[in-house]
């Protein structure tokens, strides 16, 4: 494959709608692109997967096989992911010129939080991975809505220390003040300290001080991207994004890494 994106985020922010007008948009432009659905509990997907973990691990057979209810079962159906790798690469093989596009888990923590996750990322890969992490729109509007979800970014970016991008979903619910008001609080984290402080003067400000602080040093924010999935807008800086760093012959196994 030429590159391959992981989708993730917390549930309700879009992600598989997103992976839906990705895999929309790219064949519009002409470009070869197939998507993975990786949630074996999913019910309904908006899009056609062009491979489908559900065809190698199903739900009810894991709650029937280990006496599970849906939520344990998910958990260990996550875990199996790893366990059929193999499976999945032969599927996968056949896309070797196509960007992979890989819807996972509405729950983040059954993709970003489980052990062997980091792993089967670098395998379904073949090592060039990125992270498109995405939020939500709307509560992004409020400075700890933003700050709430910037701290779940760095932890998913912890997990996996790969190229990651910081997706605004669902900007058609918000006006376009709002809009600039995010950018400015994501590229000034001074003003999202003093926005914060507005909003949160109950709280300890040494707290929100060193949460802010914490952020701005680590380096991680450097780009919003605002996309809306029903009306199409800011697909095309994904792709570019995508573009820039793969076929650039950046490599992601040595990029992140100090040796």
């Amino acid at each position: 494959m030429i590159g391959s994106l992981f989708v993730t985020g917390p549930a309700g922010t879009g992600k598989s709608t997103l992976c839906g007008a990705l895999k929309e948009w790219f064949i519009k432009q002409e470009y070869d692109v197939a998507v993975v659905n990786l949630d074996p509990g999913s019910e309904f997907v908006p899009y056609e997967p062009d491979v489908d973990v559900r065809e190698i691990i199903s739900l009810p057979d894991v709650m029937s096989e280990f006496n599970l209810g849906p939520n344990g079962a998910q958990i260990v159906a996550s875990d199996l992911m790893l366990e059929n790798v193999d499976k999945m690469q032969e599927y996968l093989s056949e896309f070797n010129d196509y960007y992979v596009i890989f819807d996972t888990p509405g729950q983040i923590e059954l993709f970003a939080f489980r052990q062997g996750s980091p792993m089967l990322v670098d395998k379904l890969s073949g090592g060039r991975a990125m992270l498109a992490f995405v939020t939500d729109a709307v509560l992004s509007t409020s400075p700890s809505g933003l700050v709430s979800q910037m701290m779940l970014y760095g932890s998913v970016f912890s997990r996996f220390y790969k190229p990651m991008l910081y997706i605004v979903n669902k900007t058609d619910l918000i006006g376009e003040d709002d809009l600039d008001e995010i950018k400015t609080w994501f590229n000034d984290l001074e003003e999202l300290r003093n926005a914060l402080f507005e909003e949160r003067q109950e709280m300890l400000k040494d707290y929100l001080s060193g949460v802010i602080t914490a952020l701005q040093d680590s380096g991680m924010f450097s780009e919003i991207i605002p996309v809306s999935s029903r009306d199409f807008t800011g697909l095309e800086d994904i792709y570019s994004k995508m573009s820039l760093f793969f076929e650039g012959g950046a490599d992601t196994d040595t990029l992140y890494r100090d040796d």
